[in-house]
């Protein structure tokens, strides 16, 4: 590593990190941009490239009417309130603009917007090329900028600081001294020793798995430490439900045809909605157990589409990589790891469900089936198939796949990162994955995590070049 010093070093290159480095540089700083792996990009590489934004020219031109204020209300209502109205302020204020600062890097959106989640107006931006897609474009620009040298191969070990002010980083015996530093080192999905810090993710065991690069191994959480940096956001993360069939086979909806029950055989949640409403219900009541009778079985034929409310420009139009064909369900049943029987009330014991509850409940469900309605969760029409036809199917649920990790750095709307008495650490910024507070209790949907990294990327990386 150089040991001249810099106006800004920034750690890690993920969206928020390359976002950071030419944000500064645009600012007339001079930049080291820090990577411990290999190559660039982190887990944002390996994202589906789906950003949220609201008013956006890309909503303009499919004819959809929203604001940053319409985001911005919803977002804190999605996320219980449980972000700093500053913060969710200007990531809703900021979203639209990152994106069109997209645009001109060259990435490419599709004209159709998906919805995140439950929002009034489709904001899930879809680009053409996929994360990699975004930080090949902006990697490209961060080379064709003669102030960003790119450091790579070493992973920071400590910040160093003048009094209460960060003032460099260090690696081993090298340093660098900096006017300021952005930590944009990811989460720590990738360290399982820290999962412990996810509750959630008790009831997977071995069984969960992290989706995400092996470079998320909690750099933020060391670093933060030695600044007396606040760190909040405990337990927060986005894990999605699934039945364990295969490790690293992610399905990030389910086929709108199963019932998914409680313990005492109770549905709790629309079976067909987002991954994460799903995972608020699991966190809400789970665990939860997926339900579906012999009709559906043979239905779910590897060659056809499988029926998700929600399908993602790009996703596979065939059911091949999908936990719920019949090749797969027949090999779970022969492996035990979906239970079969004649009655919903012998299924219910086999599984960990009480088979009474279970019957009535599906009774219930049936009844709603045969008018086309859905008495308790509005489920669409489409996806009401009666559970009517032994024998029984059903196996356990759980919130076993990890894809990202929101215990990080406390930072105000400037992406300053903060002390114990929230005050801001002098010379200090964090943005992306390392940043806690941002995304809160509840993940708002597709595209949530990509905003902020490059809305606090873009922030921290200006006001850290300004020293503001």
């Amino acid at each position: 590593m150089d040991v001249r010093s810099y106006d800004v070093v920034v750690v890690g290159s993920g969206f928020a990190g390359l976002a950071a480095a030419l944000e500064a540089s645009a600012a007339g700083g001079s930049v080291l941009l820090a990577e411990g792996q290999a190559a660039l990009g982190g887990s944002s590489a390996l994202s589906g490239g789906i950003v949220m934004g609201a008013g956006t020219s890309v909503q303009k031109s499919a004819g959809i009417d929203d604001s940053a204020a319409a985001l911005y209300r919803d977002y804190l209502l999605f996320s219980q309130h449980s972000v700093r109205p500053a913060v969710a302020r200007r990531l809703a204020e900021g979203s639209a603009p990152a994106i069109e600062w997209l645009v001109s890097h060259g990435v490419e959106f599709l004209d159709e917007l998906v919805y995140a989640a439950e929002e009034p107006v489709p904001r899930s931006h879809v680009t053409r090329r996929g994360g990699r897609g975004i930080v090949k474009a902006l990697a490209a620009a961060v080379q064709r900028e003669a102030n960003i040298d790119v450091a790579m191969g070493r992973r920071v070990d400590r910040l160093l600081t003048a009094g209460d002010r960060v003032c460099g980083v260090a690696v081993g015996e090298d340093e660098v001294g900096a006017n300021a530093v952005v930590l944009a080192t990811g989460g720590f999905g990738a360290n399982r020793s820290l999962w412990s810090r996810l509750p959630a993710l008790r009831d997977s065991h071995e069984a969960a798995w992290y989706v995400g690069a092996l470079g998320a191994q909690g750099d933020h959480l060391r670093l933060a430490a030695q600044v007396g940096a606040a760190v909040i956001g405990y337990g927060r993360g986005l894990m999605l439900a699934t039945p364990g069939f295969a490790a690293s086979r992610l399905e990030v909806y389910f086929p709108g045809w199963l019932v998914m029950v409680d313990r005492a055989g109770c549905r709790q949640v629309d079976e067909s909605t987002s991954y994460a409403v799903m995972e608020l219900a699991h966190r809400r009541s789970g665990p939860l157990f997926a339900i579906f009778d012999e009709s559906a079985r043979l239905a779910a034929r590897p060659d056809q589409a499988p029926r998700y409310k929600q399908t993602i420009p790009g996703m596979p139009a065939t059911g091949v990589e999908s936990n719920w064909t019949t090749p797969v369900i027949d090999e779970m049943v022969a492996a035990g790891r979906i239970k079969r029987a004649n009655t919903l009330t012998e299924l219910g014991p086999l599984i960990g469900v009480d088979g009474e509850g279970l019957e009535e409940s599906l009774d219930r469900y049936n009844q709603g089936s045969a008018r086309g309605w859905d008495p308790d969760f509005s489920k669409e029409a489409k996806f009401l198939d009666p559970v009517l036809n032994p024998p029984f199917y059903g196996c356990a649920l759980a919130l076993g796949i990890l894809a990202l990790t929101g215990e990080g750095l406390a930072i105000d709307a400037a992406a300053h990162v903060l002390d114990q008495a929230g005050t801001a650490v002098p010379g200090l910024y964090a943005a992306g994955e390392c940043a806690g507070g941002v995304l809160g209790n509840a993940y708002v949907g597709s595209g949530n995590s990509i905003a902020a990294c490059l809305v606090f990327g873009r922030t921290a990386g200006l006001h850290a070049a300004k020293q503001e």
